[in-house]
């Protein structure tokens, strides 16, 4: 009796949790605001870049498992911070508690503190043309209901939120806890874009915008759903991007964030548009310089034309200007004649030898597979390739601030400054060298444009099993590692303390 009972109690659980995630997607609803900004008068155009990014942004969102309630898109340029502000009350001003509304920005970010110039997002429409900052984009909300996400795509997008720096500004934005904000790149960073004519069509855009868009894509079976429930968390999909978004480092607030930015039916037709490319995956994130080879493998949906484009970082900066393309040979002047980089469908594996590294050099390397098909380029997934010392531990350092609260909204910054690329373990360790919370194991490093160079990593405080760190002092542990030598450091002490 009593198992019958189970059973029963346990059908009936069964039969009522999809009620109640029904009830809870019915109860919030979803509104957007895409942006994207051209033509300017102090920059280069990115037409068409920005407005095929805000197609593309629509067009995810129109996939989402319930209808958003709106997703607009201004018929004209918005060239003010006023008009910016009047468009986000117009289009989230009905929201209620439960509700999540979407700003989407595609355009030219400024970001230079040396000079005293703050966070600033371009708006323009060629003639006319001014910026908002992050203390303005902020206010835009005021009075607005339910939770905020705001994604960026612009150059030093990450300074909005303070990310991608050595140290954790004074000012902070976005930290009442009703922001989620997703940025492209990091506070010092450029975001990438791209632009061509293709079979008579102009075509282009965002890097970033790219990888969001397939990460929440049904063509390509939304590859930033880890655990496939059917909704995407802010933090899966940071942390996807950061895997497969080589051009930038993307930057997100709050970090490790559960809630759920997106959501799908899992039930999809099988005659649903497929990508041509899927399930890329990259051997590693290290070059040796005696083999400098990385291997790369993916299948092939169709027949399709397969492209690798190698970019090399000197003096700080990406050579997209200098990229070498390399098609697939593997199967050319096959049934596909000598059309270049053609494939046939299936799963590939495919060795690229990485060519142009002096001697005694070190540095990044970004690798990019592409598509063509129909004359429409398509940057499928990319990988930032670290060139360690060969013959010389690297020289590591860490800087955290004295004290922190984890209750205060603001997040650790942990600066590592290394003078090489290299991969990094970083713990929190107490007083008695224990190991407390790990925020990552051998983690590759990718440049950030910081001075002195380094890698910045921040903790909100809460450990593995979702509890709060208890109070008390600790050190963060760093060691790291090049392909023949590892070097370790501590931290000086740092004070955890509850309160804000």
């Amino acid at each position: 009796m009593r198992r019958m009972a189970a059973a029963l109690m346990c059908l009936l659980l069964v039969l009522l949790l999809p009620a109640a995630l029904a009830s809870q997607t019915e109860e919030r609803k979803e509104r957007a605001l895409l942006i994207g900004v051209d033509e300017f008068v102090s920059r280069p155009s990115a037409y068409p870049s920005s407005t095929n990014n805000v197609h593309a942004v629509q067009e995810m969102f129109q996939h989402a498992a319930v209808a958003f309630e709106s997703i607009l898109l201004p018929p004209e340029p918005v060239t003010s911070p006023q008009q910016l502000t009047e468009l986000i009350q117009s289009a989230f001003g009905q929201a209620g508690p439960e509700d999540v509304s979407y700003l989407y920005i595609s355009t030219h970010g400024l970001y230079d503190p040396e000079n005293g110039i703050e966070p600033q997002l371009l708006l323009s429409d060629g003639t006319v043309e001014s910026a908002i900052t992050p203390a303005q984009l902020e206010a835009a909300f005021e009075g607005i209901g339910g939770t905020k996400v705001i994604i960026l795509d612009a150059c030093n997008s990450g300074a909005f939120i303070g990310k991608g720096l050595s140290f954790l500004p004074q000012e902070l934005h976005f930290t009442s806890g009703d922001f989620k904000v997703l940025t492209s790149s990091g506070a010092l960073e450029e975001s990438w874009y791209w632009s061509s004519e293709g079979g008579g069509v102009e075509q282009g855009a965002f890097y970033f915008t790219q990888a969001l868009t397939q990460a929440l894509s049904p063509a390509f079976d939304y590859p930033a759903d880890q655990n496939r429930d059917g909704a995407v968390t802010l933090s899966e999909l940071h942390q996807h991007l950061s895997q497969g978004h080589a051009a930038s480092t993307p930057q997100v607030y709050p970090q490790k964030d559960s809630f759920v930015v997106f959501r799908y039916q899992q039930e999809q037709s099988p005659n649903r548009p497929r990508s041509p490319v899927m399930d890329v995956t990259f051997s590693g994130n290290i070059l040796s310089r005696q083999t400098p080879e990385i291997s790369i493998e993916f299948i092939a949906m169709r027949p399709i034309q397969i492209g690798y484009q190698i970019v090399y970082q000197r003096e700080g900066k990406w050579q997209f200007d200098q990229a070498q393309i390399i098609y697939d040979e593997a199967e050319r002047f096959t049934l596909f004649g000598d059309r270049a980089g053609a494939v046939s469908a299936g799963r590939k594996l495919r060795t690229l030898t990485i060519g142009d590294l002096p001697e005694d050099a070190y540095g990044y390397v970004l690798v990019q597979l592409f598509s063509i098909e129909n004359g429409k380029l398509t940057v499928h997934a990319g990988r930032v390739l670290c060139v360690p010392q060969e013959n010389e531990p690297p020289v590591i350092g860490v800087s955290v601030p004295e004290s922190f609260s984890p209750e205060s909204g603001r997040e650790l910054c942990i600066f590592v400054s290394h003078d090489a690329p290299c991969s990094l373990s970083v713990s929190i360790v107490d007083e008695e060298g224990n190991t407390v919370h790990r925020l990552c194991h051998k983690q590759s490093t990718r440049p950030m444009q910081l001075e002195p160079a380094g890698s910045v990593f921040y903790w909100d405080g809460t450990l593995k099993n979702g509890q709060t760190i208890a109070p008390g002092t600790y050190r963060i542990s760093v060691t790291a590692y090049t392909n023949e030598h590892s070097t370790k450091t501590e931290s000086q002490p740092l004070t955890i303390h509850q309160g804000g």
